[in-house]
């Protein structure tokens, strides 16, 4: 390649020799032309900022930034993450403990992406740093796009480094990149695909501090004695924040200024708010963590800031976006890519294919400015919705767990939402786990719109999987807000909600609630002449005089119940009725009469199909043969049981059915059926569990 024509752009790289050709970056050839009277500066610049103390809990992320810094090729790091995750802390940090690696100068600008004042423009900047090199604005060729190669001309084959704080797009570095040999570190609160395409840049994500990590912020910033005297609250302010670093290093500003309070008076302080920016805000230290996270939402465009609005209305922080496409009523890959716009301004965070969350800072912020983007009459409508949504859902869940349940009459959007939707049994498991702690939330909130209809069928719906989980507390409390539910507002369900009242009653051993209210129920049943009512707490009287211990209250129960199931053609009650009177037997010690129970009992939930119903003929079965001395007959028995248990997932009953299996296969002499029985109970310490489903919930059944 022969040496450029004079009429060539400048290039005033001091010490090149006349027509060199450089490779630097992306940028391609640049022939250099002897300089003007510009000379690189004596002095190499020193424009890093001051006062970065000890950085806690980064010290993996300065690892991975010193091996990109020293790899082949191009040396870039880009950090990005959540406003006020420390993202300018550590690039500082990493640089002020390395200058010695850059002898030839440190350059900084801070491009006010995301600060409330106007933007800093890449000229301006790169004008700042030429001229911070000597090279004054006369030296510069009057074509601006030039001044680019300019500074790259300059640094390269030198050991300098470029850190480019608080950057909004690519546009914004575009310019600034260094000369081949010097290094490059950009923070934003987005990632920029850009600088791993042209650039190769190592891309590191900075995640909150741990519990331990926050502690020992907390510490450093207000003393280590002081917060080992009170290590709980710490832990608890931590809790409670998320470990985000600005709301920690504000709370440590407040507890400096106030000498007075203790580390517990702070936590007090954060949990008697409603959401924890009252309390970080409200310290006038001139940092509030709600503006500095509202410059985030700046650049969304208004689609995407409703949809990440309401998604901040869903109860939890975390959501699949099936959930919320069901809410906003819009195709799931539309939402969907609104919502990868906002993991890109790390607004949001993916966690799996379809799955998402909001840190609770960020979701506390929504929550405060909610009003800002949706105004009431929205609001009111959009919280009708997800009450909807998840009572649809929860309605299929419940069917795919027991689909034998006499069903609740659906109507309008609240069927055509349900009929749309399929779940398999480890899915429905899935979504009444992730819905959980969640389920107080969704009742307060219709409590306080006087959606009374939505509590007592949630209450309906979830009572299956919870009396699965043996989650008896949260059960009693959800069943006591659906009576005071049915009574403020939905009479025609208020005898089913005090059946499940008397139920739970009775799960917590309070027997004596439990036998009032279900006759309550009774009463109501009976009134209204609602035969399958009646016979359900039948049923469920025979189970608690069976928890009393009066087995022949249990026998009359539960045969009354048959019948009253038999005479409303009921035949899947009529077999729970009739496994209660075998229960009954069983106690009584007449085993010929309960097994002859117990098999019309399974052949009736064979004839429907009930899985439960079968499982439970089984296991009673496999019971009376232990009770009667009949131990192969009873391993027989047990052994279908299992099966049946463990195709439904019910891990607790698999484990109590090979337990009884391993007794009773010792108690025969059968050393090769213990042994198989042991090798069963070993895998199922490692047996999947059927609440953790990786498909996306609420997805439309084909």
């Amino acid at each position: 390649m022969g040496p450029a024509p004079e009429n060539t752009s400048h290039n005033i790289a001091e010490g090149l020799s006349a027509n060199q050709i450089l490779q630097v970056g992306s940028s391609g050839a640049i022939y250099v032309q002897q300089p003007r009277a510009a000379r690189w500066s004596p002095e190499p610049p020193h424009m890093l900022p001051g006062g970065i103390g000890r950085i806690v809990g980064r010290h993996h992320l300065l690892q991975e930034m010193d091996e990109a810094m020293n790899a082949p090729g191009s040396r870039c790091c880009m950090l990005w993450g959540l406003a006020g995750s420390g993202k300018t802390t550590l690039a500082l940090a990493w640089a002020s403990s390395r200058i010695a690696n850059y002898p030839d100068g440190q350059f900084f600008v801070d491009m006010c992406a995301y600060s409330g004042t106007p933007r800093v423009e890449p000229r301006d900047a790169l004008r700042t740093f030429l001229a911070t090199l000597g090279i004054n604005r006369a030296d510069l060729p009057d074509n601006e796009a030039e001044w680019g190669s300019i500074f790259r001309a300059v640094t390269a084959g030198k050991r300098c480094l470029v850190i480019i704080d608080n950057v909004g797009s690519y546009d914004q570095v575009r310019e600034l990149i260094p000369g081949f040999g010097s290094v490059l570190v950009v923070t934003s609160r987005r990632a920029i695909p850009e600088m791993i395409v042209r650039h190769e840049a190592r891309v590191l994500k900075l995640p909150l501090l741990t519990i331990e990590e926050g502690v020992e912020l907390l510490a450093e910033r207000v003393g280590f004695i002081r917060v080992e005297r009170e290590d709980h609250s710490a832990r608890r302010i931590v809790h409670l924040l998320e470990g985000h670093p600005l709301a920690l290093a504000i709370v440590s500003a407040k507890l400096a200024i106030h000498p007075s309070w203790t580390i517990r008076d702070a936590a007090r302080g954060i949990e008697a708010e409603r959401t924890p920016l009252r309390f970080l805000d409200d310290a006038g230290l001139g940092i509030e963590v709600g503006r500095v996270i509202s410059w985030s939402l700046d650049d969304l465009d208004a689609q995407t800031k409703r949809i990440l609005y309401v998604a901040s209305m869903l109860p939890s922080t975390e959501w699949s976006v099936s959930v919320l496409g069901l809410v906003v009523d819009e195709p799931v890959r539309d939402c969907d890519r609104s919502l990868q716009i906002l993991c890109l301004s790390s607004l949001i965070d993916e966690i799996g294919p379809g799955r998402y969350r909001f840190h609770d800072i960020m979701k506390a912020y929504l929550s405060e400015t909610l009003s800002q983007v949706l105004d009431s009459s929205e609001q009111e409508e959009l919280g009708r919705r997800v009450r909807t949504v998840y009572l649809a859902l929860s309605y299929a869940a419940d069917r795919a767990i027991d689909p034998n349940r006499n069903p609740l009459p659906l109507d309008g959007e609240l069927a055509a939402l349900t009929g749309a939707t399929g779940f398999s049994i480890a899915e429905a498991l899935a979504w009444f786990e992730s819905i959980t702690p969640s389920m107080t939330y969704l009742i307060d909130a219709a409590r306080t719109g006087r959606d009374f209809t939505f509590i007592t069928r949630f209450a309906w719906s979830v009572n299956t999987f919870l009396y699965w989980r043996q989650d008896v507390t949260r059960t009693l409390t959800i069943q006591q807000e659906a009576v005071d539910a049915a009574v403020a507002g939905d009479r025609p369900m208020e005898a089913l909600s005090r059946r499940g009242l008397g139920r739970a009653y009775a799960d917590t051993g309070q027997l004596e609630s439990a036998k009032q209210a279900l006759r309550a129920s009774m009463e109501l049943d009976a009134a209204q002449g609602d035969d399958t009512g009646l016979a359900s707490a039948q049923h469920a009287m025979a189970e608690l005089a069976l928890r009393s211990g009066d087995h022949r209250e249990a026998l009359r129960w539960g045969l009354r119940a048959a019948r009253e199931s038999r005479r409303s053609n009921n035949s899947v009650r009529e077999a729970r009725g009739l496994y209660d009177a075998a229960r009954a037997l069983t106690e009584l010690d007449h085993h010929s009469w309960a097994q002859a129970l117990g098999l019309r009992s399974l052949a009736m939930c064979e004839d429907q199909g009930n899985a439960y119903g079968r499982a439970l003929a089984l296991r009673l079965l496999g019971g009376v043969g232990l009770r009667s001395g009949d131990l192969e007959e009873a391993c027989t028995w047990l052994e279908r049981a299992w099966r049946v248990e463990e195709s439904l997932g019910n891990v607790r009953s698999v484990r109590t059915m090979l337990r009884q299996l391993e007794d009773a296969y010792g108690r025969l002499g059968n050393a090769s059926a213990v042994a198989e029985v042991q090798r069963a109970l070993a895998r199922l310490e490692h047996y999947p569990d059927p609440t953790r489903s990786t498909l996306v919930i609420g997805t439309p059944a084909p």
